[in-house]
Formats: C-alpha cells, structure tokens, sequence
C-alpha cells in the first residue's frame, strides 16, 4: 500500500513536496524571508529599511500566480487528463481555506492540501459503503467555508499569525 502511495505519483507531487520545505527554508532561514514577512506586517517599517515593498509584494502575487497556474496544469494534464469548462469546480477557495488553516506556513500548507485530497478521494472509497459521493464531496468546500467565516474575525486572524498587513494596500509616506 505505501509503495504505491508514496512512489507512483507523478513528478509534480514530489515537486510539490520538495516546494514546502523550499518555501519554509526561504521564509523562515534566509534574509528574502525576513523581507517577505515583514513585508505582509509593517510595510512602512519594511520601506524605512530599505525593502521595496512594491516589488516584494509583486514578485509574491507573481510567484502565487504561476503556482495557481501550476495547480491548473497539473489538474488538466495530471490529474484528469482532459480539459473541461469549469474542471476546478471552486477549488481556488478551497486553497484559501487552507492558507488560513495552514497559519500561513508552507509546512502545514502541505499537509493540509494533502487532507484535503485525501477527504476528496475518501469519497470514492465510501460510496459503495453507502455514503453519499455528492455528501463527501462537499466537506472539502464546507470546511473551507467554515475556516473562512472564523478566519475573518480580527481576533481570530491575530491568533492564527495572519499578517497584519493582509489585504491592505501600502502607499509610500502614509502609516
């Protein structure tokens, strides 16, 4: 059973793997990582020590971007090898979902995505138990919705370890 699960995946899976402890070692152990995250708490504080915050900012939205698209090629190439309108079937917020359960960390960014798949596969392995496919589908979305609605409090967001400067647009000279 393991060999199976754990050495007869596509290339993209352990790229994957390989990409969380890449982005953890980034953020958390280099001087890039120490000027991404003050980026997304205090970017005034950040500017004043000489971070461009507007790149910083454009080069973490690009590099979401391409791996937003990466996602989306390994759907349509990988995963089901055919490309269909509406394939993701609302799978972006389901990655927000898990970027807020995951506390911002790539680590538990991969174990979450990972649950999450399993659940999504569960449902398949369930069905002929009785459980309905359409039921155990929705968990991955529900829970999402869930992790949004509590994740959105102030109080809440604070305690998670959430950015402070989520979502804010900076202006040079303004605080």
């Amino acid at each position: 059973i393991l060999g199976r699960v754990l050495f007869q995946q596509d290339l993209l899976v352990y790229l994957s793997m390989a990409l969380a402890l890449i982005l953890w070692f980034i953020l958390f152990k280099t001087r890039l990582g120490i000027s991404v995250r003050s980026v997304g708490e205090d970017p005034a504080t950040s500017d004043a020590l000489g971070v461009n915050v507007y790149r910083t900012r454009y080069l973490c939205v690009l590099l979401g971007g391409a791996l937003a698209g990466l996602a989306g090629a390994h759907l349509s190439v990988a995963y089901a090898p055919a490309w269909t309108e509406g394939m993701t079937a609302g799978r972006g917020w389901v990655i927000v979902g898990l970027t807020i359960f995951s506390m911002w960390l790539p680590h538990r960014a991969l174990l979450g995505a990972y649950l999450f798949g399993g659940v999504e596969a569960l449902q398949y392995a369930l069905q002929p138990l009785g459980f309905s496919p359409q039921l155990l589908g929705m968990l991955p979305y529900i829970f999402a919705v869930v992790v949004l609605l509590v994740g959105t409090r102030e109080t809440i967001r604070r305690r998670l370890g959430a950015p402070a400067a989520l979502g804010v647009p900076y202006a040079r000279g303004e605080k």
